[in-house]
């Protein structure tokens, strides 16, 4: 079967990669500790920058490689930023063959690893990377190639997920919701970029408290709600056309609510994912949460509907009542998941809207509800 590129997919994985090494970091972070995602090199502490190379397929550093290539021709062109640094780092899932220039590259000198460049014939893919390294002051390329070393082979997205379980931190929480932890830190590490877009920073010494936090719950009965930031929706999902917000529509919501009930409905959608994901046995006190939701949600309407005649069908006053039970359903106390702790207020709206999506209910009255 042919498929179509997903290269969005691909670059969304890269990025999630980051996180999960930016993690580790955190976990072994001492206090006092900062770490950096994407502005100061893919994954940075103080002493070290990572260029962050993530490969789902089999994948060589081959001598023509573009990966090691243009890291070391950033690296040229933002010199006084890496200067900073005491070792800058190419960290990739790639394996690097016997006939590779960068085969055993760490047992190299700054002179020996400078001249396999200088003299490489380049190819036409890393050309223009070569150039700009060969007219590169020699002194100050030395002193990037000294600190320049590279991590090959590394574990792929999946593996990495897999072997983080198993880190030192986690010993307190049960296996089987170590998954559900990762995923909290994982959640917090995303939440950091939208509070601050032009530094998205870890502050060690934050984390930790959170962590404290986050690890605690696993050791009470319940389970600790799934977070999903915003920031973790695909912006082209926003722009679908869905059935509830026709609904809205229907009875004259203004767009704020519109735009807050689509993020709702796609947050709840990815939450339950992950929920279902990390404990599979959590189905069926899901199912019951949107039961008792879709419980309330008619027992709203049947009392709004004493207040209405069947002439009133369509009229002001019965598209008035509508949004009342809009409201009144969307702002009341929201019920916590059955096992669950800390269900969020959204989750419990976006269920709403998967109902309506669903066609199990609709705001607008009909005759036969009267």
């Amino acid at each position: 079967m042919l498929l179509f590129d997903n290269d969005n997919t691909l670059k969304q994985h890269g990025i999630e990669y980051q996180k999960l090494i930016a993690l580790e970091l955190c976990l072994n972070a001492s206090p006092n500790q900062q770490i950096w995602i994407e502005c100061r090199g893919d994954v940075a502490n103080e002493n070290t920058s990572y260029e962050i190379k993530h490969h789902h397929n089999e994948h060589r550093l081959i001598s023509n490689s573009e990966d090691a290539w243009k890291t070391i021709k950033n690296y040229t062109e933002n010199y006084s930023a890496t200067a900073s640094f005491d070792q800058l780092v190419l960290h990739t899932t790639s394996s690097v063959p016997v006939d590779s220039i960068f085969f055993e590259w760490n047992k190299l000198s700054a002179k020996e690893k400078s001249e396999k460049l200088l003299s490489h014939l380049p190819s036409n893919t890393i050309k223009l990377h070569h150039d700009k390294i060969t007219a590169f002051s020699k002194i100050s390329l030395n002193e990037i190639l000294k600190k320049f070393s590279i991590i090959s082979e590394q574990p792929k997205l999946i593996q990495k997920w897999v072997l983080l379980k198993s880190h030192s931190t986690f010993t307190i929480v049960p296996e089987k919701y170590r998954d559900i932890a990762i995923q909290q830190l994982h959640g917090y590490i995303t939440s950091l970029s939208v509070d601050n877009p032009n530094e998205w920073k870890i502050i060690i010494n934050d984390f930790h408290r959170d962590l404290r936090h986050s690890l605690s719950k696993f050791t009470s009965e319940r389970l600790p709600f799934i977070y999903t930031h915003e920031s973790e929706l695909d912006a082209e999902s926003l722009k679908i056309n869905f059935n509830f917000i026709k609904k809205m529509k229907d009875i004259n919501l203004k767009e704020a609510e519109l735009q807050s009930a689509i993020s709702d409905y796609l947050r709840a959608q990815k939450t339950q994912v992950k929920i279902i994901s990390a404990t599979p046995t959590s189905i069926e006190n899901l199912n019951i949460y949107d039961t008792d939701i879709h419980k309330t949600l008619k027992s709203e309407k049947s009392r709004e509907a004493y207040e209405l005649t069947a002439e009133e069908i369509g009229t002001v006053k019965a598209e008035h009542l509508s949004r009342k039970i809009f409201f009144t359903s969307t702002s009341k106390p929201h019920d916590q998941i059955m096992g669950f702790s800390d269900t969020q207020k959204y989750y419990r709206d976006g269920r709403i809207h998967h109902i309506v999506e669903e066609e199990n209910f609709e705001w607008a009255f009909s005759k036969d509800e009267l």
